[in-house]
């Protein structure tokens, strides 16, 4: 029995152009920083756009970078402690970027800048700044603005092409925190007399999440290493098992443990029209494992895991199996509730993200990994429990579903061959985790509700079967003590 890792830390965040950096005080005082002790940062920003169009739903995502701070304490407030450092400082020239415009399928870089000066030491977080959509009166804007009137952070669904103004919470004002556990290794290190290339991989698709309402809310999810911009990849093919032949919009996931032995996904990307993925640049001596999924048209196709990949690897072909059913689907509702007794519960509102997890079968007489699946096109995996007329009294609500693939899956160590998939059963957990709504005052972000994630323990008895007949299966989950 496992006990569910309760904390996932949302942030997010984003990136640009060149920039010449500063130094500053608490808050974001400008002084430079003492030549002495001193090293240099080279900042860029990866994203793999899974959900761009015509993959996914959307064509663009516009947000628009003020700063970029980091400090050296995780708990460090950066409306009250001196000591952070601008990494990056655009207020006089605030840069607009589409999150969606980078290419998934090369390992293509978007240079922030690279700057001296900096004071050397270990940092434990870093934030990301966003202008308002709303911004006041002195304060400066885009030269260009892409979301044409609504705001300056938006998404571009790809039903109308119409911008939406993309709601950001206080990442305006608080920014968007990046804290140590996002943080490959818990910090990164500001050699004195050297360089450090410093990477943040922005999730988009994974940080939208629409409203009830129809409007469209930041839950940014983001990580952070130092890394090498010229190597440090893991790239590979995925084709179908039988044929030989390429799939192309197949999903992969680089995955690594967390401390009670569940892989999460840390970064995902579709493959190319050749098949081919490329995952970079990732931080230097550790080790991936590797999932890869696919539905194509009418054929679907089971989960190939590939465990202990180190970086800077060439994997090759990566096969998959055809299903010889449908994906199977998972729904459910969730209600979330305040700390209040059970007998007066009152509704309140949280971000919710929703994951698919299977067991491996033990390879070489070892323990059995969990993995998550990365869910198919048309899932929706994160959601804003909202007030609604059909909520169970007392309680806000949102539904969810998730398509997943209806076998189990085909696992192997890098290097060996891949056992075929197990025979028996089809078993899933979901895992919901339960995050305050980034539209909150306070503590945006942070893990709500307590428990924070449920099932609270991996076993038999909170585990689904699912199969490929197409028959939905159901998972509730109902979340108390949020904030």
């Amino acid at each position: 029995m496992k006990k569910i890792l309760g904390a996932v830390v949302l942030g997010a965040g984003l990136l640009l152009l060149a920039i010449v950096l500063n130094c500053g005080g608490g808050g974001g005082g400008g002084s430079n920083a003492p030549l002495a002790d001193t090293g240099t940062v080279n900042l860029s920003i990866t994203d793999p756009p899974i959900c761009k169009n015509p993959n996914g739903s959307f064509d663009h995502i516009w947000v628009t970078i003020t700063r970029v701070m980091a400090h050296v304490s995780e708990d460090a407030d950066i409306d009250h402690d001196d000591g952070w450092i601008n990494l990056v400082d655009l207020r006089d020239q605030p840069m607009q970027i589409d999150l969606l415009d980078l290419d998934s399928t090369t390992c293509l870089l978007t240079q922030l800048g690279s700057t001296s000066g900096l004071p050397a030491g270990h940092y434990q977080q870093i934030r990301v700044l966003l202008l308002s959509n709303n911004p006041k009166p002195k304060e400066r804007g885009p030269s260009l603005n892409k979301c044409d009137g609504s705001g300056f952070n938006c998404v571009v669904p790809a039903a109308n092409g119409t911008p939406k103004e993309l709601s950001i919470g206080s990442a305006d004002r608080t920014g968007i925190k990046i804290p140590s556990g996002q943080i490959a290794h818990g910090k990164f290190v500001i050699p004195a007399g050297q360089s450090v290339d410093l990477n943040i991989d922005f999730d988009a698709c994974r940080s939208i999440i629409k409203q009830g309402n129809g409007n469209f809310r930041l839950k940014p999810v983001l990580r952070a290493s130092e890394v090498s911009l010229n190597k440090n990849a893991i790239s590979g093919r995925v084709i179908d098992k039988d044929t030989g032949l390429p799939i192309p919009l197949a999903l992969v996931a680089a995955e690594q443990k967390d401390s009670n032995d569940v892989d999460r996904i840390i970064v995902q990307k579709f493959t190319g029209l050749d098949g081919k993925f490329i995952f970079c640049p990732l931080p230097s001596g550790q080790t991936f494992d590797i999932v890869a999924v696919a539905i194509t048209g009418q054929a679907a196709y089971n989960a190939t895991v590939t465990l202990n990949v180190p970086v800077d690897t060439s994997m090759g072909d990566i096969p998959l199996v055809r299903e010889p059913g449908v994906p199977a689907t998972i729904t459910g509702g969730v209600t979330t509730t305040t700390s209040l007794p059970i007998n007066a519960p009152t509704p309140t509102s949280a971000d919710v993200a929703l994951s698919a997890l299977q067991p491996t079968k033990p390879l070489g007489g070892g323990s059995s990994l969990i993995v998550t699946i990365p869910v198919l096109n048309g899932s929706t995996h994160s959601v804003t429990t909202e007030s609604d007329a059909g909520c169970p009294t007392g309680t806000d609500c949102a539904n969810y579903e998730l398509l997943v693939p209806s076998s189990n899956p085909k696992v192997g160590v890098f290097g060996q061959p891949y056992a075929d998939p197990f025979t028996g059963p089809v078993n899933y957990w979901v895992n919901a985790q339960a995050f305050v709504p980034m539209s909150a005052t306070t503590n945006a972000g942070k893990a709500d509700c307590s428990p924070s994630s449920l099932p609270t323990v991996f076993d038999s008895s909170t585990s689904l079967t699912v199969d490929d007949s197409g028959t939905p299966v159901t998972q509730n989950f109902a979340f108390t003590n949020c904030q």
